[in-house]
């Protein structure tokens, strides 16, 4: 017979794993971790099904692979920066390929006033500026074009936007490395034809990897 220590101990062990589990430090295939903080449309309904809790989760590091420059790889967040620019904080651009179209970005609603653009001189420089960005809890999101992915620069994006609640988008300048990531959330983004993208998930907290899906970018909520 299980003694009053025995099941006391068993107790609070069963406590501090659910606490563990629901922070998301455990990924179960079967479970959604019940992480804190908001969550926000993606603005596609095909996307929202497929993403934990039915939209982008705050605290989240999400990596975006795509095919190169204009492939739809900045489309596929634009409605949920558009909704972000509306907070009194920073929307973080760390060394984009290009200057954001201005034009574009307000014709998706994006406020232009809440844009912050950082240039750094080297991987370095650029790592270090999103780290700041997400850990000074003036950045709504930080969105960063990486030259080089390491996964211990990952690990403490990933960690840093946990802990200010920021969402964060990546878009690796480097091949997929299938080994594994620390990023909570990681994509491919195809583009199919002008308002076509396919979009795959290649990992994705409380649920397996799936198949490539479609979405009509007409179809915006935004």
């Amino acid at each position: 017979m299980q003694s009053d220590s025995s099941m006391q101990t068993t107790s609070h062990t069963n406590t501090a794993l659910s606490q563990v589990q629901d922070q998301g430090q455990v990924w179960q295939a079967c479970r959604q971790p019940s992480l804190p903080g908001s969550v926000i449309s993606s603005g596609f309904s095909e996307l929202d099904q497929q993403l934990p809790a039915g939209g982008w989760q705050a605290g989240q590091l999400c990596e975006i692979y795509h095919q190169g420059l204009g492939s739809g790889e900045i489309s596929l967040v634009l409605p949920a920066l558009a909704e972000l620019s509306q907070q009194p904080r920073w929307i973080l651009w760390i060394a984009p390929p290009a200057l954001p179209y201005a034009p574009a970005l307000t014709l998706a609603g994006v406020n232009l006033k809440h844009i912050l653009v950082v240039h750094p001189k080297s991987y370095q420089e650029a790592v270090w500026c999103m780290e700041e960005g997400l850990r000074s809890g003036h950045c709504s999101a930080v969105l960063g074009w990486l030259a080089e992915w390491h996964k211990p620069h990952i690990r403490r994006l990933q960690v840093a936007a946990n802990d200010s609640r920021s969402h964060c988008w990546l878009w690796p300048q480097t091949g997929f490395d299938a080994s594994g990531s620390p990023a909570a959330l990681r994509l491919g983004v195809q583009r199919l034809s002008a308002s076509q993208l396919q979009v795959q998930c290649f990992k994705r907290r409380g649920s397996w990897p799936g198949n490539p899906f479609n979405i009509d970018l007409t179809q915006s909520a935004s």
